[in-house]
């Protein structure tokens, strides 16, 4: 076992259940738009929050959420 297989396997154990960071396609089912429509958000910041991990966008389901709640209209 490499030190990174041991570094992963720890750093899984400490996320809550069920989490996992989205892929941007994985992102736009999530909210229900196609991927074109959360790039265009993406280019025009006024999109979902995003991590940058290792060069690949990801988003985090609170975050999608969090967009969700901000798009609520009374």
């Amino acid at each position: 076992m490499t030190a990174l297989d041991d570094w992963t396997r720890n750093s899984k154990a400490t996320r809550p259940a069920g989490y996992r960071a989205l892929a941007p396609a994985d992102a736009a089912r999530y909210l229900g738009v196609g991927y074109s429509t959360l790039k265009k958000w993406h280019s025009e910041g006024t999109g979902p929050r995003y991590a940058k991990i290792g060069g690949c966008i990801r988003y985090r389901p609170r975050d999608l959420e969090a967009f969700l709640e901000a798009q609520l209209v009374s």
